[in-house]
């Protein structure tokens, strides 16, 4: 993109603050896993990555290791559509499973970075990233992900368009308008 997706306005609201207020109903406290010298005025805690440069997977178990929380709820800025509604499918399903991660699967594949995981996802996690082994999807053979499937998704009145995800100027104009066009 050119830029730090987080600070980008869609209308008038920074996409890092969209995201945090899809999340507020939902969690106990939300927490920015971001550069602190570019998100600490923000009005919300700000964490570093532990092993910068280290990609999803860092911001994960960052996540993870600063939470006292059983689940943790991930939600990454540049996805614009991902909505309340289907948050709150996520953590229904969070309360009813007995598997280590919640992840959205669609036609196009895991969508992990709009999910929940459990603190048990933490040392497997970390071993991963010390072995430089960074692919999120990689690691579920290591823990025990359950799927959201396009089917349950549908049911519930959700489609796969809510993880999509912006990373092209190209992307962001087509995106940001549908958007704005749908008020």
């Amino acid at each position: 993109m050119g830029q730090d997706k987080g600070l980008m306005r869609l209308g008038n609201q920074l996409l890092v603050l969209r995201a945090a207020e899809i999340l507020l109903p939902f969690v106990h406290t939300v927490t920015l896993l971001a550069p602190p010298d570019r998100y600490g005025n923000l009005g919300f805690p700000v964490m570093a990555d532990l092993w910068p440069n280290k990609g999803p997977l860092a911001a994960l178990c960052t996540g993870l290791i600063s939470s006292d929380a059983e689940w943790s709820v991930f939600l990454a800025c540049d996805l614009p559509r991902v909505s309340r509604r289907f948050v709150e499918f996520l953590v229904r399903r969070v309360r009813a499973t007995r598997s280590d991660a919640v992840v959205p699967r669609t036609p196009d594949g895991w969508q992990p970075l709009c999910a929940a995981y459990h603190g048990r996802c933490r040392m497997a996690f970390e071993a991963a990233i010390r072995q430089d082994q960074l692919s999120i999807v990689e690691l579920f053979d290591k823990i025990r992900p359950e799927a959201i499937t396009p089917d349950e998704m549908a049911t519930s009145g959700l489609s796969a368009a809510e993880f999509v995800n912006v990373n092209t100027p190209e992307e962001w104009v087509r995106i940001s308008q549908l958007l704005e066009e749908r008020g």
